[in-house]
């Protein structure tokens, strides 16, 4: 006879998948918070500069049909192109929307895996760390010299310097993701 208040393991302590627990590691954590709205606010201006860039091409082809092209287009267009890449490159790398080549990487045993996506990954941090530190001193070697566009002649210093930002969000995201390796078993 089976006693009414003997129960299986199964059902005292339920079974979490790790999907389950990295999502709730994810939404309880406020520095992965902090990560995840900054990198989608870099990816919403993102957005905004590549329909910008979209439009002022299209109105600057229509327009060339009746009068002379609007003066600077180029200038602009290479400055949106800069911040939709570089600004969306935190959001990508959350969403994993990077190409991630991991035929021979799967057949790894899962240590060896989460050890060489930590390499990988922290090769890349120093990298892109290595990047928003010159493309700061680069904006500010042009702010301190004065260097404005060719066209408009506007001091573009700030989109330069913006362009860190972006490259400070993939860090964060990079950061994020290494930790999720070793905490939820997997990024």
């Amino acid at each position: 006879m089976e006693d009414k208040h003997t129960t299986s393991l199964e059902t005292e302590i339920p079974h979490i998948p790790v999907e389950k627990q990295v999502d709730r590691i994810e939404t309880s954590n406020t520095f992965f918070k902090i990560i995840d709205k900054s990198n989608q606010s870099l990816a919403v201006l993102a957005g905004i500069a590549l329909i910008s860039m979209m439009l002022l091409v299209v109105f600057n082809s229509i327009k060339r049909i009746f009068s002379d092209p609007i003066a600077g287009t180029v200038e602009m267009v290479s400055w949106l192109g800069a911040i939709t890449t570089i600004f969306s490159l935190g959001y990508a790398q959350l969403h994993k929307g990077h190409v991630f080549i991991d035929l021979l990487f799967k057949k790894l045993p899962k240590l060896l895996q989460h050890v060489l996506h930590t390499f990988m990954n922290a090769l890349s941090i120093i990298f892109f760390s290595i990047a928003a530190w010159q493309i700061t001193i680069y904006g500010i070697d042009l702010m301190n010299n004065g260097v404005v566009s060719q066209t408009m002649r506007v001091p573009f210093y700030p989109i330069v310097m913006f362009c860190s930002l972006g490259f400070l969000s993939l860090l964060l995201a990079l950061i994020k993701e290494t930790i999720l390796i070793w905490k939820g078993g997997g990024a």
